[in-house]
């Protein structure tokens, strides 16, 4: 074992012993919520991880997640060791723990096994949802996570079908998080076999010449391998666009699904088709013509609706004749994703192919990703304004807000000790917030947590629309008042599952539910009484008041009793806590409000003249950030090449033309006009939606 790989797993250990003493829980429990993280932010897994520790002889679980739409269920099982000298995970190790993992998949197939274990636990929903399911799942996916380094000899066990149920089997080690966290780009090569999957050949059409930085392909792809490709790789396919996966997460497009029920011969014609990437291709020339072989982290870049609606035909319609007789149209590029498409520009071949594909598209939330104004604010806010110690002390700290995966982590990569060390005093880990955990959040504020409760891609995806739609009615509402009210939610989220964590009542289990709909039920019995909560305070303190700790008591206790006995005929705890009715049925719960919680609260004329004077500040900041910019267009001499852009691409009115003909001569009332430099700079985001290079 390399010594970066042997310091990585010290580290991360490290981590697991501070987070068990911190959450009160068992090694094993924390190693597995944390390294199933780490799974759903790259996209293997899109449900949040129930963790349900079961043993007995022959038997065990350590958590399990359940994408009841797709009908994929993933149960894991952990190998850990608290011992850092103990490195290798052997072949024996492999089977006894997968064989333990189906053991119990088989036996909760049966109703006496579920019935004899707790009805509040986490295993008995496991248990439940698997002997309800049994014939209905479309893939089973034993996952083996461990601290552990697999030797060369264990392998893992091949998939299998049974009763059209894929079983497969996935083993993570800790080498395995070492090179995903270690790689540039955050995630695991998709490497695709078309000899394997496919019966029948893939033929393409070259569609370059002479091109030596990128290749062109046409192709078609039967429905039963986009359906295979969807099936292996989900959401992993559309990293690229952030476009496609908003579409690929929402609901099925009634068109596409009536098409390939009922005229799948039809939808060639009918369907636009995919516009994919990929990073390399292997081909093959035939008597019937260049065959595709393999094809290295193929991305889905226009298109994510298309791909989802015929997978989910194929698990929900069972719809497996209709897709062998539909195919679909795919324009294929080759390039390297870290291609520089203008060398005086650092900007991504592969982005403006994915910005072109989707400029036909309008979707509120499509650009809401890392690179929307929002998050550029969020971290603009996180990068200077200091918080307090809590502890009374005169250190400052920030928050860190990760737009990007793995920020946090790059912002360390090439420091020296003592500059990593100064770094953490800065932004301690503990104030690390990612982008998804910012939803969450914000969106149990908002009375959805239902939402929350199905995961954080789920919540990811409601926030973006809603944001998304907010942001181009008024982004002054997203300011330095937001930003600390939000950092404030995140105390109050964290200091709630401390609350959970610590209560001689908590028997494990539900955790991330009672956090979701302990503080929404807080924010429902404020607004019944026409107040406001004072997030201000919170963040001035950095911590929540006593008179809060005291009531989240109560209502952690009262809202976990209540997540954990459904009403009748409902027997699964995660899956109810899913449903807007079980929100509607928190709601109902009645707690008395104590007077020293009541005196902290604020009233209306209060909350509003803070937001007010926050707006009128921030629009401010917009002008001369706006006025800013316009004079570093005008000292780069970019307006003309805009005005050409616009014109040619017929998109801006008279007026903004205008603008800009001033901008050209440098004209006084450009450069000293807060408000004309905002209509010039958001005239220039509209084209670059279009896809405007600057």
């Amino acid at each position: 074992m390399s010594s970066q790989i042997e310091l990585f797993r010290e580290n991360y250990l490290q981590d697991i012993f501070n987070s068990s003493e911190v959450n009160n829980d068992f090694y094993e429990n924390v190693f597995t919520e944390k390294y199933a993280k780490e799974l759903q932010e790259i996209g293997e897994i899109d449900e949040e991880i129930e963790i349900s520790y079961w043993y007995e002889t022959g038997i065990k679980v350590n958590g399990y997640s359940y994408d009841e739409d797709e009908q994929i269920l993933n149960l894991f099982v952990t190998v850990f060791s608290q011992d850092i000298s103990e490195k290798s995970l052997t072949k024996t190790e492999i089977n006894q723990a997968f064989n333990r993992l189906e053991k119990f998949y088989k036996n909760s197939s049966d109703k006496s096994y579920y019935s004899k274990l707790e009805e509040s636990t986490p295993v008995y929903d496991i248990s439940y949802i698997i002997h309800k399911n049994k014939r209905n799942f479309s893939k089973i996916r034993f996952y083996l996570l461990s601290n552990k380094i697999i030797s060369e000899k264990a392998e893992t066990p091949p998939s299998v079908v049974l009763d059209e149920i894929e079983y497969s089997y996935r083993i993570w080690d800790i080498s395995r998080l070492f090179r995903m966290n270690s790689s540039k780009q955050q995630r695991e090569d998709i490497l695709i076999d078309f000899d394997e999957i496919s019966e029948t050949p893939i033929y393409c059409l070259p569609a370059h010449l002479n091109t030596s930085n990128y290749e062109s392909y046409l192709l078609v792809l039967p429905g039963t391998i986009l359906s295979k490709l969807y099936a292996d790789h989900g959401s992993k396919l559309l990293e690229q666009n952030v476009r496609t996966f908003l579409q690929a997460q929402g609901k099925v497009n009634k068109g596409i699904r009536n098409t390939i029920l009922k005229k799948p011969d039809k939808f060639f014609a009918y369907n636009n088709g995919l516009t994919t990437i990929a990073e390399e291709i292997i081909t093959e020339q035939t008597k019937g013509g260049l065959k595709i072989k393999k094809l290295k982290n193929l991305q889905i870049v226009n298109g994510g609706q298309t791909s989802a609606s015929i997978y989910r035909a194929l698990i929900k319609d069972k719809a497996k004749d209709q897709l062998s007789k539909l195919f679909v149209q795919v324009k294929l590029t080759i390039a390297p994703f870290d291609l520089v498409d203008d060398e005086s520009e650092d900007t991504k071949f592969v982005q403006k192919i994915s910005e072109y594909a989707n400029t036909q598209n309008k979707v509120n939330a499509a650009d809401f990703f890392s690179n929307h104004p929002f998050h550029v604010r969020m971290e603009e806010f996180s990068r200077r304004v200091y918080a307090k110690d809590a502890t009374g002390g005169h250190r400052e700290t920030k928050w860190f807000y990760e737009r990007a995966r793995g920020q946090y982590k790059d912002e360390q990569a090439f420091k020296t000790p003592a500059e990593v060390q100064k770094f953490l005093k800065e932004y301690p880990k503990k104030q690390l917030i990612t982008k998804t955990d910012f939803s969450k959040y914000e969106n149990v504020w908002e009375g959805i947590p239902d939402v929350v409760a199905k995961g954080a891609q789920y919540s990811f995806v409601e926030y973006a629309k809603e944001i998304g739609k907010k942001w181009e009615k008024g982004e002054a509402e997203y300011n330095e008042f937001y930003y600390k009210s939000a950092i404030a939610k995140a105390i109050i989220f964290k200091a709630t599952e401390d609350i959970i964590s610590n209560s001689p009542w908590y028997d494990g289990g539900f955790r991330a539910q009672t956090v979701a709909y302990s503080i929404s039920y807080l924010d429902h019995i404020i607004k019944q009484k026409n107040k406001y909560f004072d997030f201000m305070n919170v963040w001035d303190k950095q911590k929540i008041s006593f008179a809060t700790q005291d009531l989240l008591k109560v209502i952690t206790k009262t809202v976990y009793e209540d997540l954990t006995n459904p009403p009748t005929g409902v027997a699964n705890v995660s899956q109810w806590a899913k449903k807007p009715g079980c929100w509607q049925s928190v709601q109902k719960i009645q707690i008395e409000i104590p007077s020293e919680f009541m005196n902290e609260l604020l009233d209306k004329e209060e909350f509003s003249e803070d937001k007010k004077i926050a707006k009128k500040q921030q629009k401010q900041d917009n002008g001369i950030e706006a006025q800013k910019k316009v004079f570093d267009l005008i000292k780069n001499k970019k307006w003309q090449e805009i005005k050409s852009f616009a014109i040619d691409n017929n998109e801006l009115t008279a007026y903004e033309i205008g603008l800009i003909d001033k901008a050209i001569i440098m004209h006084n009332d450009i450069t000293n006009k807060e408000k004309v430099s905002i209509d010039l700079m958001n005239a220039v985001y509209r084209l670059e939606d279009i896809g405007l290079e600057i």
